[in-house]
C-alpha cells in the first residue's frame, strides 16, 4: 500500500472512529503542539544544549540577546495565547455538539495534487494577507495599542513568534493561516498540514538562527532589528511594494543640477 493509501485506511478509521466535533478538536490541538510548541522548545534548548553551536549561528549579536527571565515571560504569554486560541473552537464545539464540525471532514482523502494546489494557495494568500495586516499594525495610531508589544523582543527567539497582543494574535496570526483555505473549502487536513507548517516557519522565522536558510530567518530577524522593513513572509510583496531594503521610506535625495550661466 502506498502512502496515500495507508492515509486514507488512518483516516477512514479516525472518521469512522470518532465524532467530528472531536476530530476538529483534537486536530486543532495537535496542529499547535506539533507546529509551533515542540519546535519552539528545541530551538530554546539549542542554547542550553549547545552553547558554541547557538553562538557560531545567532544572527544578532550575544550582548543584545533577551535575559532568561524576558525568555520565560515571553514563552508564558506565548503559551496563554495557544491556549485561548484552541478554547475558541473548543467553546464553538461544546455549544454545537460533538456531532458537528465547521471543517471540511471529507472521508475521502484528497489527491496528492490537491493538497500541493491547498499550500500554494495558502502560502500566496498568507503572504498577501499578512503584509498589509501587519503593515497596518504599525501604523502610529494602531502601533502603540497593539503591535508595539510584539516588537518587545528586537532580538527574537522562537517564542516570540506568537507573543502578541489578543487582537493581533487573531488577526494577524490565526486568521491569514487558516480563513483563505477555510474559505476555499480545503480539506481539513490540507488545513492543519499548511497550519503545521506555517507554525514552524513562524518559529523558524523568529528563532534567532541563520542555519536554516529556508526559511530565511534573517529576513524577519532584521524586522525585528530594523523595524521598518521586510513586513512579510516570505519577501514577495515586500519584493512588490519596494519594502524589503532598511531605509526604503526615507526622503530620496535630490541631485541638484547646476545651470550654467
Amino acid at each position: 500500500m502506498d502512502l496515500h493509501g495507508k492515509l486514507q485506511a488512518a483516516w477512514g478509521h479516525i472518521i469512522s472512529t470518532y465524532k467530528p466535533g472531536t476530530i476538529e478538536l483534537t486536530g486543532v490541538i495537535l496542529t499547535q503542539v506539533i507546529g509551533f510548541i515542540i519546535p519552539a522548545t528545541l530551538y530554546i534548548l539549542i542554547d542550553t544544549i549547545f552553547p558554541k553551536f547557538s553562538r557560531r549561528h545567532k544572527i544578532q549579536d550575544a550582548r543584545r540577546q533577551p535575559t532568561r527571565q524576558q525568555v520565560l515571560h515571553c514563552v508564558k504569554v506565548t503559551l496563554f495565547n495557544h491556549v485561548w486560541v484552541v478554547a475558541l473552537p473548543g467553546l464553538l464545539i461544546w455549544f454545537t455538539g460533538l456531532d458537528h464540525a465547521t471543517m471540511n471532514l471529507d472521508p475521502t482523502v484528497p489527491p496528492w495534487t490537491d493538497f500541493i494546489i491547498d499550500f500554494v494557495f495558502g502560502l500566496l494568500a498568507r503572504e498577501v494577507s499578512f503584509y498589509y495586516i501587519h503593515r497596518a499594525l504599525h501604523h502610529p495610531s494602531i502601533y502603540v495599542y497593539i503591535h508595539k508589544m510584539h516588537h518587545k523582543y528586537v532580538t527574537p527567539v522562537a517564542f516570540a513568534a506568537e507573543y502578541a497582543h489578543p487582537v493581533e494574535h487573531i488577526l494577524a496570526n490565526v486568521l491569514p493561516i487558516t480563513l483563505p483555505l477555510y474559505l476555499k473549502g480545503a480539506h481539513s487536513l490540507s488545513i492543519m498540514g499548511f497550519v503545521v507548517f506555517e507554525l514552524w516557519e513562524a518559529a523558524a522565522d523568529h528563532s534567532g538562527y541563520d542555519f536554516l536558510k529556508l526559511p530565511p530567518a534573517e529576513l524577519h530577524d532584521l524586522h525585528h532589528e530594523k523595524f521598518r522593513v521586510n513586513y512579510g513572509t516570505i519577501g514577495l510583496m515586500d519584493w512588490i511594494h519596494g519594502t524589503d531594503v532598511v531605509g526604503w521610506d526615507r526622503p530620496k535625495k535630490v541631485k541638484k543640477v547646476k545651470i550654467a550661466e
